[in-house]
């Protein structure tokens, strides 16, 4: 196959990926609505319910957000009451924010539609186009972590890895 064969192939597949993700990003912000959050408050909860009780400053840095900016994010939803800031035990000074029960709640409320929409969309295909999808995510499963593999294996050691990316 020619290289331009192969840039054509990876632009449909790339446009292909990028329509279904359009999908699902619309069907999630319409998930968040429904439940009176914004995208950005749906990101800090699921954040919170992945890695536990966060260090203000760290979740800032995983949100991609300033600190003043996220201050203001985590009291408005300190007021609804789906999370709280709390200090850290060992070091009084580190304010940490954590989902409340009704903040993680509302995430397993928004994860359980969504794996709905995802079950009946997978339950309209034929079973040939299942196990289609099921080979071809395999495959890029399997991309993935061979890229993932080459990339962490040409950086420097750094024992904060993962603290700093998550893959």
């Amino acid at each position: 196959m020619s290289s331009t064969a192969v840039g054509s192939m990876t632009d449909q597949i790339l446009a292909e990926i990028e329509n279904g993700l359009a999908h699902q990003r619309h069907k999630w912000a319409a998930q968040c609505q429904a439940h009176g959050l914004s995208m950005t408050h749906f990101h800090v909860l699921a954040v919170l319910e992945a890695d536990g009780p966060t260090p203000m400053s760290r979740l800032a840095d995983q949100l991609g957000v300033a600190f003043s900016n996220l201050t203001g994010i985590i009291g408005r939803m300190e007021e609804r009451g789906i999370v709280e800031r709390v200090h850290d035990d060992d070091d009084r000074r580190v304010v940490l924010a954590q989902l409340t029960p009704f903040g993680r709640g509302v995430v397993q409320k928004v994860e359980a539609t969504r794996l709905e929409h995802m079950r009946q969309l997978v339950g309209a295909l034929t079973p040939d186009e299942q196990h289609a999808v099921l080979g071809a995510l395999r495959t890029l499963t399997s991309a993935h972590g061979r890229l993932h593999a080459r990339d962490h294996a040409q950086q420097p050691y750094d024992t904060n890895y993962e603290e700093h990316f998550h893959s």
